[in-house]
């Protein structure tokens, strides 16, 4: 399976220092479905199968998609399964006021984790999201969030998709200690959503 993913690019207007996107429709490269069992790293899938106990903590990504405005401008009736609050126009004009979008975020934005162990990944907004170790925070795979949200150069593990965890709305999986310990420097790891890349946290490895 395979989902289609399709973005609209922002143009700012200035006027009354005020910002008023217009949009206008584009489309990308067909991605991973984030529905797909086989995107589930083995160790997560197995870890999940027997209830999710073998983590030490979690990451929990919030998001605020209202499902009307999103589903119809992603044309994708799945691209929001959850009722929020922000329009898909407010979060566009949000991006490109702030170069965030705030209710889009990590909880915790730092955890601590001891070497080996696993975190949990838990998605409790309405967009699917991923929860990737990289390197160095950069932009995600969308070329479009990763230009109004000031990150034009993606992280390189966000371009290696086959690797890629889409956890979806409601979902969880793991984040695996080796995957952390493989980004971390100076003991701290670096953990991102290459969907929304300015969704971020730091993992510190003890």
């Amino acid at each position: 399976m395979y989902l289609k993913c399709v973005m609209r690019r922002p143009r700012a207007v200035v006027g009354l220092a005020t910002l008023f996107p217009a949009v206008i429709l584009i489309g990308c490269s067909d991605l991973p479905s984030p529905t797909d069992a086989s995107l589930l790293a083995p160790s997560a899938s197995a870890a999940l199968s027997k209830g999710g106990s073998d983590h030490a903590g979690a990451i929990v990504a919030h998001d605020a998609c209202d499902p009307a405005t999103f589903n119809a401008a992603l044309n994708d009736p799945t691209a929001c399964m959850k009722e929020g609050h922000t329009a898909f126009q407010d979060f566009i004009g949000e991006l490109v006021a702030t170069q965030t979008a705030r209710a889009w975020r990590f909880n915790p934005l730092q955890a601590t984790t001891h070497a080996g162990e696993n975190l949990l990944a838990q998605n409790v907004g309405g967009e699917t999201h991923t929860f990737t170790p990289v390197h160095q925070f950069g932009g995600g795979f969308i070329a479009d969030l990763n230009g109004i949200s000031g990150n034009p150069v993606p992280a390189p593990e966000c371009l290696n998709f086959p690797a890629l965890d889409f956890v979806a709305s409601g979902e969880k999986s793991l984040i695996s200690g080796a995957a952390l310990a493989a980004v971390a420097v100076n003991g701290v790891a670096k953990v991102e959503c290459c969907i929304h890349p300015w969704m971020r946290a730091e993992v510190r490895i003890k």
